[in-house]
Formats: structure tokens, sequence, C-alpha cells
């Protein structure tokens, strides 16, 4: 018994047919699992982007147009004052009563910067509650305390474009939209000779209507910034300190899809120019919960695995164990042939391969077996026979 436990320990384990049958179910079980597991998720997460992205430049597209309405509305009622050759003449006189009836027909802003070209202040109006505060005023743009206002002035003046402003307006304690355009020269109509800036409210009804009001998913966030990143107006949740996004220069008219990295939060996200101005607009969703379908399909994979590994492991320990009894007997058999003992015969059970085995070996027994009793016999009769009575026409015998 030691012997045939030290030559079956010279076996290693995966040599073993027990456990080649159980490494095998369980290959054949957990890998087409895995493989197909794998392909179908591969195929989930692409999808699920590409509707979530389809998704967000299809609310990317309905907001633009909104905006582009209201600006261009904006723009052209300030290019419209713009206009005027009161306006042109850049004397404060005659643009006083021309500034007064805009701000009194149009409630929507709040007052109006008039600059000549080299940023001097030639006129401002501030609505108080409901009254306009029109005065003259001296100094210059570069005494803004804000940097950024200053460089949108410098920018229309240079590209004669309109641009769009946000900051926070001290002088109204709350967030506001700076849309300046440029008045041209009455002679000369390619020449800037100075730049109005209107201030909107980010709280307005129009605006708030727009950003506020958009239907979006209850995980989505839609952010109105600057052409700086500064956060303007938003919907939906945000990470608590959020004032600023850092965005690469986005292309006007083009619609991109980016990876934000919000207070360590990576967001799923479309963004866009603002059309006439030089903010931007951007939908964005946290990633995780764009994958969240994704990662309750690998969760439930994950344990289809688990559980077809268990009972790949049972079916194959099963398996094996009948066929290793089998194969064990016949071993255990063959040594006994090998230790002259002949007469033990295996027991042949079912209709596979091994009792085809079993049977040829308990075939091959009572061949032996049946060799050996006529040898026995013909010794027998040997030794009994005196030697001086052997038949020399006895074949054997000779």
């Amino acid at each position: 018994m030691a012997m045939q436990d030290e030559k079956s320990g010279r076996i290693a384990w995966y040599r073993r047919i027990g456990n080649r049958i159980v490494i095998t179910a369980i290959v054949a079980a957990v890998l087409p699992l895995f493989l197909l597991g794998g392909t179908v998720a591969v195929k989930v997460r692409i999808d699920l982007l590409k509707q979530t992205i389809a998704a967000q430049k299809s609310t990317m597209q309905s907001l633009l147009h909104g905006f582009n309405s209201l600006f261009n509305n904006y723009r052209v009622q300030i290019e419209s004052m713009a206009s005027m050759p009161e306006m042109q003449s850049m004397r404060h006189g005659r643009q006083i009563h021309i500034v007064q009836d805009f701000l009194d027909q149009q409630k929507i802003y709040f007052g109006c910067n008039i600059y000549d070209r080299a940023g001097k202040i030639i006129l401002k109006a501030v609505r108080n509650h409901h009254e306009i505060g029109l005065q003259p005023a001296s100094g210059a743009i570069e005494s803004a305390a804000d940097a950024g206002y200053v460089e949108s002035f410098r920018r229309v003046v240079a590209t004669r474009q309109p641009t769009l402003f946000g900051n926070d307006a001290a002088e109204f304690h709350e967030k506001m939209l700076f849309l300046m355009v440029p008045i041209y020269d009455f002679v000369n109509p390619e020449e800037v000779v100075g730049v109005i800036s209107c201030s909107i409210s980010i709280s307005s009804p129009d605006i708030h209507e727009i950003v506020c009001g958009f239907p979006i998913a209850a995980s989505d966030v839609l952010i109105l910034l600057d052409r700086h990143g500064n956060v303007l107006s938003s919907q939906g949740r945000l990470p608590e300190g959020l004032r600023g996004i850092n965005i690469e220069k986005v292309a006007r008219g083009k619609i991109e899809s980016i990876l934000l990295d919000l207070a360590g939060i990576t967001y799923l996200g479309t963004v866009s120019a603002l059309p006439g101005s030089e903010g931007l607009l951007l939908v964005a969703r946290p990633r995780h919960l764009v994958l969240e379908f994704l990662n309750q399909l690998l969760l439930d994979l994950a344990l289809m695995l688990v559980v077809a590994f268990v009972l790949a492991v049972a079916a194959g320990f099963f398996m094996s164990r009948s066929m290793a009894e089998d194969i064990s007997t016949l071993v255990e058999a063959i040594r006994n042939v090998a230790s002259g003992v002949v007469s033990h015969r295996v027991e042949v059970s079912g209709q596979d391969e091994l009792a085809e085995a079993s049977q040829a070996f308990n075939d091959m027994l009572n061949t032996l077996e049946k060799h050996r009793m006529m040898d026995d016999i013909w010794h027998r009769e040997w030794n009994e026979t005196p030697p001086g009575k052997i038949d020399p026409s006895d074949p054997g015998a000779r």
C-alpha cells in the first residue's frame, strides 16, 4: 500500500485524470461565458456612451437654438441703438435720450455704458429699481476691476464683432451678462469709434427659462459659462464650491464631446460655443451614472461566472470521482497480477471505455489462469512419471 501511494505521488496534480476532468469542466463552463460576457460588456459600454452623447447633442442643439434666438434678439436691439446717428456722434448730450428711451422700453437691461475707441467712459446709465440714473462719467475702462471686461472691450474694438462676457457685478450684487457691441463711425462705417456695453441679469426671465427651465435628466447638469470658463448659471447638482471649468477653446458652430474632472468626479459632457457670443454651454453627466447599467451587468456576469465555476467544479468532481474509482480498481488489479495473483477479477459496470477495458482485463486473466492451470497439470504429470517410462514417441518428451 505504501508503494502504491509512493507511485501515485509521482503523478503531478495536473496530470491526474480526475483533476484534468475538473479543469476541463471549469474551462468549458466558464470560458465561453467569460468571452460572451466580455463581448457583450464592451458592446453595451459603447452603446451607452453613444446613446448618452447623442442625447446630449440633441439637448445641446435645442438649447443653442433657444440661445441663438435670444442673443440675436439682444444683439439686434443693441446694434439698432448703436447704429443711430446720435450714438455714432459720440457726444454725451445726444446719447443721453437715446439710452434713456432704450432702457425705458427694454426692461431686461440693467444698465448701459458707452466708451470711445480709446476706452474712455462717455456715458454710464444704471437702472436703480424702476428709475434710470443717467450721468456723464470720467475715467477709462482700464479702471474696471475685472481684467476680462477690459479684454472683452479690446476684442470688440479689434475684431468689430459683438462679444458676451459674464461676471459678478458689484454694483448690481448679482451675476450679469455684458453684451458689448461696436459703434461705427457715421461717415466711415468700417471704423469703430466706440463700444456700448449693456448688462443683462443672469437671473432674468429669458435666460432663466432656458438654463434653469429646460428639461434635462435628473443626473445631468446644464452650465452656462463665459469664455474664461466661469460659471454664470447652472441647472442640476454641481460639485460644491465649483466656480469655473477649464475647457479648451471650442470651434464655433461645433458641438464637441469631452471628459471633465469636476471636484474629483469624472463627467461625460457635450460643450458648444454660444452663437453670437464667446460664451460656452455645457451639458454633462457623471460617467459612473452613464455606465451604471454596465456596472450592474458586470456584477450579474460576475455572479454568473461564480455560479458556473461552482457547478463546473461539482460536476467535474462527481464525474472524475466515479472514473477515478474505476481506474484505481483496474490499477490495483494490474498490480495484483504483477505480484502473481491472477484469480482476482475486476467488477464491470457501465458501458463506457473503462467497462470495455475492465472486461478485456478479465478476459486476459481468464486466459492467463487457463495457461497456468495447464502448466500446473503438465508439470505435475512430468514430475509423477518415472524417467525410464518416458515414451520416446511422445512429442512432448523430446
